[in-house]
């Protein structure tokens, strides 16, 4: 892919990972202004920050990335991975304590199990997983001819661009 090719790609993940944020985010807010009890909302509410959160640091990688690519570098600054790796960990820590989310809602709130907000909240977060899978890890998302003429030759997912740019770092 040449330069500017490159640079637009760049530039609509950029921009795709974060109008998805700002739309998980207002959402969420519309639609939990109108139900107007927000004991009914602190599950989703966490599980969709957690995407959300995620989503933020999609939109600053590939900013990252197209900067970089703008100033004919080859890598991110040091300390740039060295953020992404401590995001690594604290998305982890966030994903594991959906739980405790639950728990503690359900103590305030005090609802049962079954309740709409724990199922929205348990899809959110899976998406935060697969987000997490997608970037720290391995593709999830094939959605340029590159990637899936990728898939196709080497009949396996691709490292995730973060998790290549963390392996190939000096800290690592």
């Amino acid at each position: 892919m040449d330069k500017t090719a490159l640079a637009r790609r760049y530039t609509s993940l950029w921009t795709g990972e974060f109008v998805s944020a700002i739309i998980f985010a207002a959402l969420l807010l519309w639609t939990a202004s109108r139900d107007g009890h927000w004991q009914h909302w602190l599950v989703r509410t966490y599980s969709v920050s957690v995407v959300i959160f995620i989503l933020i640091q999609g939109t600053g990688w590939w900013r990252w990335k197209l900067r970089v690519l703008k100033q004919n570098q080859r890598t991110l600054p040091e300390p740039v991975l060295q953020r992404y790796r401590r995001w690594r960990t604290v998305n982890w820590g966030l994903i594991v304590c959906f739980p405790l989310a639950v728990f503690g809602a359900m103590s305030v709130a005090d609802w049962p199990a079954n309740s709409l907000d724990i199922w929205l909240g348990l899809l959110f977060w899976i998406g935060a997983i697969l987000e997490q899978i997608n970037y720290y890890y391995v593709q999830l998302m094939y959605n340029s001819r590159y990637d899936w003429d990728y898939l196709k030759t080497h009949r396996r997912l691709r490292t995730g661009t973060v998790a290549k740019a963390l392996q190939n770092s000096s800290l690592e």
